[in-house]
């Protein structure tokens, strides 16, 4: 049996052979938490039929907010549907944004599909169309619906419900250009990561494919100086271990987000009792989240907020030599630059402990009594 149809002769929507009464405008509405029981070729086919019967191109399907069991058909979202157009079954996305002080709609609609591209060709989805809808836009605000085509075979209703919703968070948070490291780690800590693929890596970005071997000294040394990269860096920064990244011209960015398999049952535990040890003074903020993905995966992500300079220089305990031998007994003192890192050289330290000599003495000196 389908498990969403329409029936030409009755002219009603069936959910699990069950009627449905149809939404305004006679849309089919379909609970948020029915959506995984559903096939999407199903859906498809529903569509084109109902389609078909009002003797128009198109039909639609919208997803209420509320559950199965309190659904109600007049109450719909805007945020996440359906259509069937042109022999394809969509899904619609609609995005709320900030006009621009120009009001160059078209730039505004261009924006959007360059950042959601890479996420699309992630999905094996390709966007469709992009229009401004004026009824849903205001003086401020600009309402842009998204049509995105994908194959639908094998995947459920909550599938194609998830690529639109993903898309649409992923323009809501991006589309303000101002992609930031706490924006980063709370899309993570989310369950939200994947709409970070086609994001660069920079100078508070940095994605690890592998998790650190902290049964080693290396792996060790390694996770210390890479906390203390961005710990010395202006902006601080996020690491994300189980995220893949390649390169392009100017860079690299990331292109999966798969996880990693943890080596330790207490990683967040074990982390900090290395960074403890190797790693002074302590990062100020540091936060370390396991984020299970799929197939008993999770990504590990470490979040370094910017650091008081009062702090800096953060100094690890050990160090990797330019020919990769890693020396326990040595200080390293490295900083994020862009993609990379370089060293803090002895001319930069010797200048911060002048300094600090310096305010010493400043703060010791008794003050002149005509102040």
């Amino acid at each position: 049996m389908r498990t969403v149809a329409f029936s030409k002769r009755d002219g009603e929507w069936l959910v699990h052979g069950e009627e449905r009464r149809s939404g305004m405008g006679g849309d089919l509405v379909l609970a948020h938490d029915e959506l995984a029981d559903l096939r999407a070729v199903d859906l498809r086919d529903a569509l084109s039929s109902k389609a078909e019967y009002s003797g128009h191109k198109d039909s639609a399907a919208c997803v209420s907010p509320l559950s199965l069991a309190n659904l109600d058909t007049d109450v719909v979202g805007i945020e996440v549907g359906f259509e069937y157009r042109d022999g394809h079954l969509l899904v619609t996305a609609m995005h709320f944004g900030d006009r621009s002080h120009d009001g160059d709609e078209h730039a505004a609609v261009a924006k959007v599909e360059r950042l959601i591209a890479p996420y699309l060709a992630h999905k094996r989805a390709t966007l469709a169309s992009a229009n401004v809808v004026d009824a849903y836009s205001g003086p401020e605000h600009l309402a842009i619906e998204l049509r995105i085509a994908l194959p639908i075979r094998g995947r459920t209703v909550q599938d194609l419900h998830d690529i639109g919703d993903g898309t649409r968070q992923l323009c809501d948070t991006l589309s303000s250009g101002s992609v930031s490291r706490g924006v980063v780690a709370d899309l993570v800590r989310g369950g939200a990561a994947e709409l970070l693929i086609g994001q660069p890596e920079g100078n508070w970005l940095d994605a690890k494919a592998q998790e650190y071997d902290l049964a080693t000294l290396r792996g060790k040394v390694g996770l210390a100086q890479a906390v203390a990269r961005f710990a010395n860096g202006e902006d601080g920064g996020v690491i994300i271990i189980g995220a893949h990244a390649k390169k392009i011209p100017g860079g690299e960015e990331i292109r999966s987000v798969p996880g990693v398999s943890p080596r330790y049952k207490d990683t967040e535990a074990r982390y900090r009792r290395i960074l403890d040890h190797h790693l002074y003074p302590p990062v100020w903020g540091l936060r370390i989240d396991v984020v299970p993905t799929t197939d008993d995966k999770s990504l590990i992500s470490i979040d370094i907020p910017p650091q008081p300079e009062e702090l800096k220089p953060f100094l690890v305990h050990g160090a990797i030599t330019a020919d990769g031998d890693t020396q326990g007994s040595f200080i390293s003192v490295v900083q994020r630059r862009g993609e990379g890192s370089m060293p803090i050289t002895a001319p930069m330290i010797h200048a911060s402990l002048a300094a600090g000599r310096a305010l010493l003495r400043g703060a010791g000196r008794p003050q002149d009594s005509n102040e």
